[in-house]
């Protein structure tokens, strides 16, 4: 008889472990920040800046995330710039949403219900979660380089089961708050150029000196408002030759140069020209910047083939 009420007694305490978990519910918020990846001002304009996502400041550990539970977690948003990356007169439009899929976006004042049946899959593995936000450009201007802010500010009322009823599945308990939290938005816009450079043929001769200089141009823009310089590379020759040369197939040398518009002045990296005018951020290149290319003519002259050499444009800024 001893035995069986040990055994009654060891079921008893069994039954009451089962009827109520501890309440462990702990709800922490934080002020945080949204950081694009650094861009340059025509990725901006080619709308092809990536989502960026991060904490909307509520994190909760050890609760029991259970509809049954009447469980709330409210983020109500307000932006400082309506939703815009701001820098002096220029901004950039962006949404922001509790989602990936932006199918639950935020609007100026508006409240999202992060435990609503339709964002609970997003919140973790139903004992913790830290609320999400996501943001992405929804216009793509031009503008100059330089960093581009907002600042949100969210409203969190939460209220989060901590312990719950194994057996009724009733919630013994919340942990519940209103708390103020604001997040920095943040985008960095580079300086970038569109360069048109097209090829230049001397055509053929039988001496060097039956060449004619060759005038050309290459086209360049810039982001709005950026200065900059534009240098040609040395090819084949190599810094501080006198002349750049063209290679044939068997090694012999064509030697030739670049100039400046003025057809005097050697157009190197190191001897630079400075842009016409500050960049417009136009998508096809249009400030227009001339060379010349002549063949030395005192130069011996090689045997027949083709000569070429490859000469890149340097863009500075």
């Amino acid at each position: 008889m001893p035995v069986i009420a040990s055994l009654r007694l060891l079921f008893a305490m069994l039954g009451m472990m089962l009827v109520a978990t501890p309440a462990l519910a702990a709800c922490v918020t934080a002020s945080g920040a949204l950081t694009f990846a650094p861009v340059s001002s025509y990725d901006v304009r080619g709308g092809t800046v990536a989502v960026v996502s991060g904490s909307a400041g509520l994190s909760c550990s050890g609760s029991v995330l259970t509809v049954l539970g009447g469980n709330s977690a409210r983020a109500t948003v307000t932006s400082l710039n309506q939703f815009r990356l701001v820098q002096g007169a220029d901004a950039i439009a962006y949404q922001l949403s509790a989602d990936a899929n932006a199918s639950t976006p935020f609007t100026q004042g508006s409240t999202v219900n992060y435990m609503s049946g339709s964002l609970l899959t997003l919140l973790g593995d139903g004992s913790s979660f830290t609320a999400p936000l996501f943001a992405r450009l929804t216009a793509a201007p031009n503008v100059p380089a330089g960093t581009y802010l907002d600042t949100l500010t969210v409203q969190w009322d939460y209220s989060v089961c901590n312990g719950v009823n194994v057996l009724t599945l009733v919630c013994l308990g919340y942990d519940t708050g209103r708390v103020t939290v604001t997040i920095q938005v943040t985008l960095v816009v580079g300086n970038d150029c569109k360069i048109t450079a097209p090829d230049l043929s001397f055509g053929s001769a039988a001496l060097v000196s039956q060449f004619r200089p060759m005038t050309s141009a290459v086209q360049i823009d810039c982001t709005r408002n950026a200065a900059y310089r534009i240098g040609f590379t040395a090819g084949g020759a190599g810094t501080g030759a006198a002349w750049r040369r063209m290679t044939g197939g068997t090694g012999a040398v064509l030697q030739y140069q670049i100039y400046q518009a003025d057809g005097v002045t050697v157009w190197t990296e190191a001897n630079t020209l400075p842009g016409n005018a500050p960049g417009t951020g136009s998508l096809t290149p249009v400030q227009t910047y001339p060379y010349v290319a002549r063949i030395n003519p005192a130069q011996v002259t090689p045997p027949a083939g083709s000569y070429q050499d490859t000469v890149s444009v340097v863009v500075t800024f």
